[in-house]
């Protein structure tokens, strides 16, 4: 990991516990630290209502793949 990695300790603890590949891991906290960052900006703190929130966001970038947004919960 490079000193200015995406959420370093949340990085640790993936590799600690082996959740994802090696290779996975700044994937994963990219996403999570985009998550983290939405949710930090929302009054409202329903977590279904957040979520969706924050897919539609994702939805309307131009940037980011159809697959890369979708919704375990539904």
């Amino acid at each position: 990991m490079s000193p200015t990695a995406t959420l370093p300790e949340y990085q640790q603890y993936l590799l600690s516990r082996k959740l994802v590949p090696e290779k996975n891991v700044p994937y994963y906290a990219h996403w999570v630290s985009l998550y983290l960052a939405f949710s930090n900006l929302q009054e409202n703190k329903d977590k279904v209502d957040m979520l969706q929130r924050f897919l539609d966001d994702l939805q309307s970038r131009k940037h980011i793949a159809d697959w890369q947004v979708s919704c375990p919960f539904q």
